[in-house]
């Protein structure tokens, strides 16, 4: 695998990702770090940016370029948008940075920050329709796209910061929050396009003001999984974070867990102006994606990825980076059970009855089924439960992740555990227990097929007969133990099917 860092260079912090990639594109996100500094937002009083803060910068630069040296980076980007002309010295600023540290900065044009933005979001959601907010310390950039094409875009040069400073002159916090909220509105307001947006349109918020409402929100309803990425923000839930900051004294919400201690004005700030977008935008859910112009990067930088031409099936790219990430060996085996799960699915639908949109958890579960074997291979049904739930999954929903870890622990119907269910039944739909059960059989008839990992059973042809499943396979090569494994599960298959099951 080849290495790629991507340096982000914001008006408050420098960013840091390291991802590994592949020839066929598939890419990792194996190492982040981040450094606050406020750069463009402190100016001396001529709007020179300070020495002190420019070689703060520099030193964590030199920092970064140390750890790519041992984590052997090939290729280093670093960019800043043009808000860093602002400062009057930035170009002395760029050129110390490259005679100190050898990185040449790119600044980005609006067209670019708005490409990368779009390229990372819309490559990590399955959301065909929606409306990105990215929201900053200095600015909010706006994207509309429909089938993924860029519809509108804007760039508004305004961010948490300028935001913030109505919170130097009211020191009560719920009227501060009113007037920041009125604040934003205002300038949403001169957004045409904004005004057009119906309700078909999905809702997508990225950068820390929505982490940090989208963490309180999960902490207040207890919710049972830690998916800050595709996490679905309703304005009700909104509203109860809401409710908590605004009768505080700004200093105490320092004391909530998951806001930042250094910069509680600011968490404020971006809470009302999310407040304006939820108005603006008719109060519709919205959908947190912790993806945007880093990711994107990525995707552009990467030779084998058309980065202007989104990812057809972002669950598969997704799983496959999953898989690429570890041995070709486990690669081929998590291919080949996977491909028999949905030719499973297909041949016995007549019997499981199950809607499409499982498809998305079989796919999850028996791509995924032995990852567990990575940490150890006794108990790896459980292993693979708390991977498929922790993994870095995109494409599906929390409820679909979920579901796969289950499906996966749960081949054999002994290992199932309802107590454990139970923890996540505020996710969950009544019909979903008989659906995993149902899955759970299938993933273990396709695992069981590519026993020997030979890839020997190319296909499977299911005739239902009476109170009897006549599973015929489609073979390369003598089949005997795949067949044998696969009649392991006839007794758990006729307590879901109510089908005996040969397999021949």
């Amino acid at each position: 695998m080849e290495k790629l860092a991507i340096i982000d260079l914001s008006s408050s912090k420098i960013d840091l990702i390291i991802a590994d990639y592949t020839k066929t594109g598939n890419f990792t996100v194996t190492y982040s770090m981040t450094e606050q500094v406020k750069l463009i937002e402190d100016f001396d009083g001529e709007g020179m940016l300070r020495s002190s803060k420019s070689n703060e910068a520099i030193s964590i630069l030199k920092t970064y370029k140390v750890l790519c040296q041992m984590k052997r980076v090939s290729n280093i980007i670093i960019y800043t948008t043009e808000s860093i002309k602002n400062l009057k010295n930035y170009r002395s600023f760029i050129d110390e940075v490259y005679n100190s540290v050898g990185f040449k900065i790119n600044i980005l044009d609006e067209n670019t920050e708005i490409t990368s933005l779009y390229t990372g979001v819309v490559n990590s959601l399955d959301l065909p329709k929606g409306v990105i907010v990215n929201i900053t310390g200095d600015t909010v950039r706006l994207v509309q796209y429909n089938r993924r094409n860029i519809l509108n875009q804007s760039i508004l040069p305004i961010g948490t910061f300028e935001i913030a400073k109505i919170m130097e002159e009211e020191k009560n916090t719920e009227k501060a929050l009113e007037l920041m909220r009125e604040k934003f509105s205002r300038i949403l307001g001169e957004v045409e396009w904004l005004k057009e947006v119906d309700e078909e349109y999905s809702f997508i918020g990225t950068g820390n003001a929505f982490f940090n409402v989208g963490a309180l929100s999960r902490k207040l309803r207890k919710y049972p999984v830690d998916l800050p990425h595709n996490y679905e923000l309703s304005y009700e839930e909104y509203e109860k974070v809401y409710d908590l900051i605004k009768p505080l004294e700004i200093d105490k919400t320092k004391k909530i867990k998951g806001v930042s201690n250094d910069r509680a004005d600011v968490f404020a700030s971006g809470l009302s102006m999310i407040k304006a977008l939820f108005e603006c935008l008719g109060h519709r859910s919205c959908v947190l994606s912790t993806r945007g112009m880093k990711e994107g990067f990525i995707y552009s930088n990467i030779e084998s990825v058309n980065g202007d031409k989104p990812v057809s099936d972002i669950l598969g790219f997704s799983l496959d980076n999953i898989e690429a990430y570890y041995d070709e060996e486990c690669s081929n085996n998590a291919k080949q059970v996977g491909n028999l799960a949905l030719i499973l699915f297909r041949q016995l639908k007549v019997l499981h009855k199950l809607p499409r949109n499982y498809v998305k958890v079989l796919r999850i579960a028996s791509v995924l089924h032995d990852s567990g074997k990575r940490i150890s291979f006794y108990n790896h049904e459980r292993n693979s439960f708390n991977i498929i739930l922790n993994s870095d999954i995109l494409g599906a929903t929390h409820r679909e992740i979920v579901l796969a870890s289950f499906v996966s622990a749960s081949q054999n119907l002994n290992d199932f555990s309802l107590a454990e269910w139970i923890k996540y039944k505020d996710l969950l739909l009544d019909e979903d227990l008989e659906a995993m059960r149902k899955l759970a059989i299938i993933v273990r008839l396709a695992e069981a097929l590519d026993k020997t990992e030979r890839g020997v059973v190319q296909d499977v042809s299911c005739d239902i007969l009476g109170d009897s499943v006549i599973m015929k396979t489609i073979i390369t090569m003598e089949a005997d133990i795949e067949i044998k494994e696969a009649l392991k599960s006839a007794q758990d298959f006729k307590k879901v099917y109510k089908k005996s099951l040969e397999v021949l």
